[in-house]
């Protein structure tokens, strides 16, 4: 199982500036490696393969000692970044999507370069050491990496707080845990997410919290002329509120999983299209509560602790009763759910959740907590993440 661990680097003002050189090598090099690609088929209609840069990366490097002030591999990883720009383009083109062909890339998008492989780099638990680095490259390592793992390659990335670190790291995988608890998770908007044992996770509204202060920031922006001193701190105070923003959701879903991986050892969610829903009169909405990362984070969260992870259809599990299964047709607007047929009155987000966990079928052995959410009455209780 493969993992990025995010850290924090605390280079010198030295180091701070190779850095920043690096990464501008970087780019010339990327648009350097797309300049040969869109050359070589416009006048000899040759297509340059990842191996053929290679190989011309290797000519270039044993005659310009520029080109070997840095580890092969740190510009094997550019070249590559361009070949994956590549094969993302012709996918687009053959699914009929807008293909939209690779760009050059200017100071201002260009914020990333690494290590292929982890060769030619160095790190002791403390700091990075490579060629073209001044110094040792302190590393604020919050916590450990796991026992065990092999770093298999590293990113550095430029942001609005300084620069940070990944390392990709291969993890050994655990064994799947037997008996415990099963849970059904219903994804919504007002309520970020339902549990079938009555409890719930309040959404956060990220966007909306910050909304004000983004507003008063990108006034700003609109009122600094072109190319002045003043618009680019302005630009930089924007990139600062959207940068706390993630943070702030991102910090959040990682608590929500972290919880339900902690106290399940059977999670069922329902298999979402979140384009396809962010396209709607929601799309606002749906893109603040970020589910397609809260259901990566749990997807990876739960094969990390063994914990089983079930997606099942979606379809009109807010509609059907939980408990005899008859069909209650409701509005977007009903957020009660009443079976004429059986009696049972709670809930829709808490109904949609108890038929998420049905669906998924719990296997012998498994407490199923939607029975306890009906002792419960069906009243939903906020759970403290």
């Amino acid at each position: 199982m493969i993992l990025t661990f995010r850290y924090r680097l605390l280079p010198t003002k030295r180091q701070h500036r190779a850095l920043e050189s690096i990464l501008e090598s970087q780019r010339q090099l990327y648009n350097a490696g797309l300049e040969e690609r869109i050359d070589a088929y416009r006048k000899a209609g040759i297509s340059r393969s990842r191996l053929d840069q290679f190989k011309a990366l290797t000519e270039w490097r044993q005659g310009d000692p520029e080109g070997s002030s840095l580890p092969v591999t740190l510009q094997r990883w550019t070249l590559n970044q361009l070949d994956l720009a590549y094969r993302a383009f012709f996918r687009r083109l053959q699914a009929g999507k807008k293909p939209g062909y690779p760009r050059f890339r200017g100071k201002r998008r260009f914020d990333t370069f690494g290590f292929l492989q982890f060769q030619g780099i160095r790190f002791d638990g403390d700091f990075i050491r490579f060629k073209g680095m001044p110094g040792a490259l302190r590393v604020h390592l919050h916590r450990p990496l796991p026992m065990g793992s092999c770093i298999r390659c590293c990113v550095f990335r430029r942001d609005v707080k300084g620069w940070s670190t990944g390392f990709v790291v291969d993890v050994p995988e655990k064994p799947i845990r037997r008996g415990g608890r099963s849970v059904g998770v219903d994804l919504g908007v007002a309520t970020f997410a339902a549990l079938s044992d009555g409890g719930f996770i309040p959404s956060l509204n990220a966007a909306r919290r910050a909304q004000k202060r983004l507003r008063r920031a990108q006034r700003a922006l609109t009122r600094k002329n072109k190319g002045s001193g003043s618009r680019r701190k302005a630009r930089v105070q924007v990139a600062r509120c959207h940068a706390a923003i993630a943070r702030a959701r991102a910090n959040y879903l990682h608590q929500a999983s972290a919880r339900l991986v902690r106290d399940y050892d059977v999670i069922a969610i329902e298999k979402l299209n979140v384009i396809a829903m962010a396209k709607g009169v929601l799309a606002k909405e749906v893109h603040d509560a970020s589910w397609k990362m809260f259901i990566s984070m749990l997807r990876y969260k739960a094969e990390c602790a063994g914990c089983r992870l079930i997606e099942v259809n979606p379809h009109d599990t807010s509609q059907d009763c939980s408990d005899c299964g008859r069909r209650v047709t409701k509005k977007l607007g009903d957020r009660l759910h009443e079976c004429h047929h059986c009696g049972l009155t709670l809930d829709r987000d808490l109904n949609a959740a108890r038929n998420i966990l049905n669906r998924a079928g719990v296997g012998p052995g498994l407490h199923n907590v939607a029975s306890d959410g009906k002792r419960a009455g069906g009243n939903l209780c906020e759970i403290a993440l």
